[in-house]
């Protein structure tokens, strides 16, 4: 008989995926334990999966990997239908050479027929759109010689704990996807690489959306690549340069891993289409779904399963882009507006609410806020113990760009209150680890909100705090509109004497930078004012500045007398606060190394090192390595240079910070250790 060679051809444009083409190799070469080898190639909806796996069978037919032929079975719909697995089994011994006649009647006879044809022969089954594990075991043969390959939008986990080998596919990267399109576009794409970039990332690198897109370029050959991008920008409902066949394509086989989804999982996929966020954790499912944690975890199971969701290494899930916006359209269809806003507002309120339990865990109670304690009154905080401070940096860290993200919603849903609540808990963060341009985007948007709330209070909160960053961003004219003409006037009338002592520790900062002799004035002011308040962490940290700023005055021995009280009053703090300890005792080793008293110096350093290496403040921790390494060149101390500047080295690269190729150069300059 004929060797049957079913599988058909790869697609005519194929970008490399030569990662993924090395692990096929070494799953043809491998070993099946005894029987076949079972190999899932799964990802998400439009990924490529099946044009990667006939392109590798087109490689191995090539090799002659399998001698007795290749089988292929389909069980995406046809017509809505999809083919049984009794009916697929037949087909697989009609290619056989088993006459229709002598088939047998079941499934279980049919599967015995097909294990006994290919148990000496070197076959493989390719088995395209597999959604469950049982659909796969009748066509596992028993030659060690065979293999059957699987696609499929769901892990097929069950597989893979029975030994299969698991494959799965990313979309396409930037440079990929960019060669993909000039495959199929021609040689413009190369006039416009900026335009390809983002259309490929606003078909999230998915092949099945790019080939839409490549369509309407190769139809209309005058049409610009920015012109599509535009178009895709411009419209939120949906890709608007496709077609409407176009966008049916691409819809459509995400629908179809929608439609076998069970009701709750089905409405979570509808409502992660809502969520502004790019990610979001499984309690924060929870919220969204308004269920209990088992049956979130059973939709968020499920999801991933149908390759409707991702999942990555610290558990956090996220959708693609396109998905999202069918998951959005979806919601828009099916879910009433009540539905929909009641998820919003539930998932908001658990956001800010975590967002303050942060805000309080990294910088204490007893911080300065507008925020209403009754925000998190009821609620138990999830950063407790010896770590909370780290843990509640940490999940603001994680989820600064989602919180800004709902923020921004909240403000634009009129949900004022949420708005300007957030901002000032990530203010706990940005502050923290120093993301400057994160802060005064959500500072804009909270001083908004609170000034639409009519609070006067959290508004000037927010525009004085926000001047450190625009002073760090090199803008002094708009840190003064914001702290000076702003913020200190609704101070000034608002009856809050902790409010007005805050807003002049921030004038004091703000002339550091553009009037150092009249900074140690506003300094003194806001410990007068704090004083009043008997708010001793407000003295504490304001007298740490009002020492730099008496020592630029040339006041040195009393920058010294004020810097050792102010790290006396931060270690008498009822709630410790090591990054302002860590602060003070590498500034009180700079003033002493400048006094002349390169030993104390040093063990200010150690000390600060210690302390901020153990609270997780790697930025001030990297200040006082500098600064332990400034006093070892002066002194020649070699070794002790070098242990400081890999110590800087790592914490600015963990950092991102753009210092790398100077403290590279520096350390290229430190003489050989032997």
């Amino acid at each position: 008989m004929m060797v049957p060679h079913e599988v058909p051809l790869g697609p005519r444009v194929f970008v490399n995926r030569q990662a993924d083409f090395e692990w096929m190799a070494g799953f043809w070469s491998g070993s099946g334990g005894g029987g076949a080898r079972v190999g899932v190639c799964a990802g998400l909806p439009g990924v490529g999966k099946t044009a990667f796996v006939r392109r590798c069978v087109e490689q191995a037919r090539a090799a002659s990997t399998f001698a007795d032929g290749d089988l292929c079975i389909e069980f995406g719909p046809m017509q809505g239908e999809r083919m049984s697995v009794s009916d697929a089994v037949g087909a697989c011994l009609l290619a056989l050479g088993v006459s229709k006649d002598a088939i047998p009647a079941s499934l279980a006879e049919r599967a015995n027929r097909l294990r006994s044809l290919t148990a000496r022969k070197s076959v493989l089954i390719v088995l395209e759109d597999v959604t469950d594990a049982a659909q796969v075991l009748p066509f596992l043969p028993i030659s060690p010689a065979s293999a059957v390959l699987v696609t499929s939008n769901s892990q097929l986990s069950e597989l893979v704990l029975d030994g299969a080998e698991a494959r799965r596919l990313a979309p396409l990267d930037g440079a990929a996807g960019a060669h993909m399109l000039a495959e199929l576009v021609g040689a413009r794409v190369r006039e416009e690489p900026a335009a390809v970039a983002e259309l490929v990332r606003q078909c999230a690198g998915l092949p099945v959306a790019l080939r839409v897109a490549a369509a309407k370029l190769v139809a209309r050959p005058g049409l610009r690549i920015e012109s599509v991008v535009a178009a895709i920008n411009a419209d939120d409902s949906g890709p608007a340069p496709f077609t409407a066949a176009g966008w049916e394509a691409v819809s459509a086989v995400f629908s179809e891993a929608y439609a076998g989804l069970d009701e709750d999982s089905a409405r979570f996929y509808r409502l992660l289409g809502l969520f502004p966020g790019r990610d979001l954790t499984a309690d924060t499912a929870a919220a969204l779904l308004a269920r209990d944690a088992v049956t979130t975890g059973n939709a968020i199971g499920a999801l991933i399963e149908a390759g409707l969701l991702m999942e990555d290494s610290a558990q956090r899930l996220s959708l693609h882009a396109l998905l999202r916006r069918h998951a959005a359209q979806l919601s828009e269809r099916v879910d009433s507006e009540r539905i929909r806003e009641d998820a919003l507002r539930a998932v908001f309120h658990h956001l800010v609410v975590r967002a303050a339990f942060a805000d309080l865990a990294a910088l204490g109670t007893n911080r300065f806020r507008c925020t209403p304690a009754g925000v998190t009154q009821g609620y138990r905080s999830p950063f407790t113990g010896g770590e909370d401070r780290r843990r509640g940096l940490d999940w603001l860290d994680a989820e600064r760009m989602n919180l800004l993200a709902v923020q921004r919603a909240a403000a634009a849903q009129g949900w004022h209150e949420w708005a300007w609540q957030l901002a000032e808990a990530l203010s706990a963060l940005y502050v923290t680890r120093r993301y400057y341009v994160d802060w005064t985007v959500s500072s804009e948007i909270g001083a908004a909100s609170a000034h639409a709330a009519g609070d006067r209070r959290a508004e000037a909160r927010l525009r004085s705090f926000v001047s450190r960053a625009w002073i760090e961003l090199g803008n002094p004219d708009r840190a003064r509109e914001e702290l000076l003409i702003q913020a200190l006037p609704l101070a000034e009338t608002s009856g809050d004497g902790r409010l007005l002592a805050s807003v002049w520790e921030f004038v004091g900062r703000y002339r550091d930078a553009t009037e150092p002799d009249r900074a140690a004035e506003a300094y003194e002011r806001s410990i007068a004012l704090f004083g009043g308040e008997n708010d001793s962490r407000g003295i504490a940290f304001v007298s740490y500045f009002l020492a730099q700023a008496q020592w630029r005055a040339g006041n040195r021995d009393q920058a010294e007398q004020t810097m050792r009280m102010a790290l006396a009053l931060i270690r008498a703090l009822p709630e410790p606060d090591p990054r302002m300890a860590g602060r003070a005792l590498t500034e009180l080793g700079r003033i002493l190394d400048e006094l002349g008293a390169p030993e104390q110096a040093r063990v200010m350093y150690c000390d600060a090192i210690d302390v901020l290496a153990a609270s997780g403040d790697a930025f001030y921790e990297a200040a006082a390595h500098e600064q332990l390494f400034h006093l070892a060149e002066r002194i020649g101390d070699q070794e002790a240079m070098r242990v400081s500047l890999a110590s800087m080295l790592r914490l600015h690269r963990d950092l991102g910070s753009d210092r790398l190729d100077e403290l590279t150069a520096w350390q290229s300059r430190l003489t050989p250790p032997w």
